[in-house]
């Protein structure tokens, strides 16, 4: 945004009275602003080199909105990639990026979790089978890392179609399912979350409904329980049936069901899905499908996770699922589920035998195995993991309408430090009042040349093939005991880290 003239003739980063003052000015005159500057064509094209920040008046609310712990965010992959191999604590690489994000949660399904079954004396290493080896890999990996599992089991116990077939279910049985059960969870022990009975029961079960669904379920875990008689469970991981979640969680709720599961993605992605429209969809994450997963787990006394999520489901948009907007999308999705409840997010990546996965966070050579870099999502979650653990917190934003309309801006605490996010066109300077004291702080920037681009920073560094990552927080100045100020160009994200 370039400097504009008010029609006081003052400068409006000039204006006298401190913020407060100001502030009330914009929410004056901006209409009459706004009209100037689009009869000069100033606001046309984005952002321009050198453009005067905008003042933007950030306030921390202390009321706690929800909770982020170092298991909010996580992966989700197809679970062909372990017979694959790639996940074993040889996989050093993928290991150490892994552990960059902390000690988060790895849900293993997918599609192609009915793709595969359980042989118990199988050699490992075939794809379309798990094998007490790959289960070994797993375990291994899960040590390396620190991170737990969600650990997807066939659900298909039904005669096929021929559609099926052709995509490549195989069917399972119960007590096939309770030997797999079995001996994972003698493998993986406290590094085991839950068990996961198929795949978006809404799109592939027979008939498509609940009732359905609850029968496989139930014959599949009473099966279980025979032999791992404290196993926990999810479900129904539904895409787009949100309506499921009350009367699943009321049927099944008991000390095996642990939280339920749900699945988003913005949509289908088409010619017209561009950055912008991409950042547009669902700025605070999808509320309404989180609003009614909260509200039936809450009824049952469980909580809930997305354990699969990303921008366009059939692996996202070349361009734009893998764009520094990708990113900043991201970071809204992910507080859109703690402000409503949910325990974490799962982002869908890795490779895929149905499509390429534009959106994965982590980039893998052609093994499908070994990373070859990440992506716009990992930058995302790698901000969300630096802003730390604790109680996440709503803010008031205070700015000329030209900042905050949609895709606009977002901000929120986690703790006492703080996440702003400018996707507007315009560089921004905000004034942040925290929710607690502090006496330093310091920053993070999410940056990238334009929204399109895939080179993407944090804190001036990226993150390499085998998760070394360069980037250095930039020191900021605590002004009285609760005042942060810091400059957010245009389409960047920036975390505001405090100490007490």
């Amino acid at each position: 945004m370039v400097e504009t003239t008010a029609p006081s003739g003052f400068h409006l980063h000039d204006f006298p009275g401190g913020t407060a003052m100001r502030n009330r000015f914009f929410r004056r005159y901006s209409p009459v602003v706004l009209a100037l500057a689009l009869g000069a064509g100033l606001l046309a094209a984005g952002p321009a080199a050198g453009a005067t920040p905008v003042p933007v008046a950030i306030t921390v609310d202390a009321t706690r909105a929800g909770y982020a712990d170092e298991s909010f965010t996580g992966f989700s992959y197809e679970k062909d990639r372990m017979a694959a191999g790639m996940f074993a604590s040889s996989n050093t690489a993928l290991v150490n990026l892994f552990r960059l994000l902390g000690h988060g949660y790895l849900r293993i399904g997918g599609n192609l979790v009915n793709h595969a079954t359980w042989k118990p004396n199988g050699t490992g290493g075939v794809i379309g089978e798990i094998a007490p080896a790959d289960v070994d890999k797993l375990a291994g990996f899960l040590q390396a890392t620190g991170w737990k599992v969600v650990y997807g089991i066939n659900g298909t116990s039904r005669t096929l179609s021929d559609s099926d077939v052709q995509r490549g279910v195989v069917p399972n049985t119960a007590v096939n399912a309770a030997g797999e059960a079995a001996y994972a969870a003698q493998k993986l022990g406290g590094n085991l979350v839950a068990f996961e009975i198929g795949n978006e029961p809404n799109q592939y079960s027979s008939a498509n409904t609940l009732t359905d669904y609850e029968g496989v379920y139930e014959s599949f875990t009473a099966e279980i329980l025979k032999s791992v008689p404290n196993a926990k469970f999810d479900g129904p991981g539904c895409l787009y049936s949100e309506s499921w979640a009350a009367p699943f969680a009321q049927r099944e709720k008991s000390p095996a069901l642990s939280f339920l599961a749900a699945h988003y993605y913005i949509g289908a992605p088409t010619s017209t899905t561009t950055t912008t429209s991409m950042m547009t969809n669902n700025p605070s994450g999808p509320l309404s499908t989180d609003t009614k997963l909260n509200a039936a787990a809450a009824a049952a006394g469980i909580g809930w996770r997305m354990t699969e999520a990303n921008s366009y489901y059939t692996g996202g948009k070349a361009g734009v699922s893998s764009s520094k907007a990708a990113s900043l999308w991201a970071l809204d999705f992910l507080e859109g589920v703690a402000e409503n409840g949910g325990s974490g997010v799962n982002f869908h990546g890795g490779v895929s035998s149905q499509f390429t996965l534009y959106y994965t966070p982590i980039a893998f050579n052609s093994d499908g195995v070994t990373p070859s870099g990440v992506q716009a999502v990992y930058y995302a979650q790698l901000l969300w993991k630096l802003a730390g653990t604790g109680r996440l917190h709503k803010t008031t934003i205070d700015a000329d309408p030209s900042v905050i309309t949609s895709p606009g801006l977002t901000s929120w605490g986690i703790g006492n430090n703080v996440i702003v996010n400018n996707k507007s066109d315009y560089p921004i300077t905000a004034t942040i009042t925290l929710a607690d004291t502090a006496v330093s702080a310091r920053s993070y920037e999410l940056a990238g040349p334009q929204l399109s681009t895939s080179d993407i920073t944090v804190g001036g560094g990226t993150v390499d093939a085998t998760g070394n990552f360069t980037g250095t927080a930039t020191p900021l100045t605590v002004t009285g005991t609760n005042k942060v100020t810091v400059t957010v160009p245009a389409h960047d994200a920036t975390l505001v880290i405090t100490q007490k």
